[in-house]
């Protein structure tokens, strides 16, 4: 799966390099690309595409260190292994605390870094995949109206119907019309499954609704 969805990046501004690591990352199968500058890579990546950036560490522009930090920033679901003559200690630290998968020493040995590339796009595409789902399940909840969030919020609390009518000064009815409205909208049919989707979207209550629902739980 991963090597028909995901994509290999490699950035480095040596032509001879991008071309043997082109070569090696064809000749087991992977789709891969290459690049001669960070720059480069930068303006020509698809945020909606899944895979692993190798990029070496100076490179002519901004360097390999400044590309992690800006995929970072931006929210590109790529994992970051890097490959590069100047690995210093420094440098390790630095690249470790920006999230680096690996980080290997030219000339490394070809088999240990195909290696390390397909763990870094096997755990890419379950990463990606997470992803997708909180997109979807947070477009989905961005078609609640502000009434039928705060009744989801105390369902997702453990309110019943009628809690949740007492709390909100709502009649009954109008409580089991927005509940309705929500399965609607968020296309669940039972509430395990819409709890499932929030916990995918990384959604929760308002600390200001959980507040406000602390006097109900310290009475029941």
């Amino acid at each position: 799966m991963t090597s028909e969805s995901s994509v290999v990046h490699f950035v480095d501004d040596d032509p001879s390099a991008r071309e043997a690591l082109l070569q090696l990352a064809r000749s087991v199968g992977l789709t891969a690309y290459t690049y001669s500058s960070g720059e480069e890579f930068l303006d020509q990546i698809q945020m909606s595409q899944p895979g692993c950036a190798v990029l070496d560490i100076r490179l002519p522009g901004i360097s390999g260190l400044e590309v992690h930090r800006r995929i970072n920033q931006a929210g590109y679901p790529l994992i970051v292994i890097f490959l590069s003559a100047h690995a210093d200690v420094p440098t390790t630290v630095q690249a470790m605390k920006l999230g680096a998968f690996e980080l290997f020493q030219k000339p490394c040995n070809t088999s240990r870094l195909i290696e390390a590339i397909r763990q870094a796009l096997e755990k890419n595409q379950q990463n990606f995949e997470r992803h997708l789902r909180r997109e979807e399940a947070n477009q989905l909840l961005h078609e609640l109206s502000h009434e039928e969030m705060k009744v989801l919020e105390l369902m997702f609390l453990g309110r019943t119907n009628q809690e949740i009518a007492d709390r909100l000064q709502l009649s009954l009815r109008t409580v089991q019309f927005r509940r309705s409205s929500i399965f609607r909208k968020t296309n669940v049919e039972s509430k395990s499954n819409l709890f499932d989707m929030l916990f995918d979207a990384g959604w929760s209550p308002t600390p200001e609704t959980v507040r406000e629902d602390e006097p109900s739980n310290h009475g029941g």
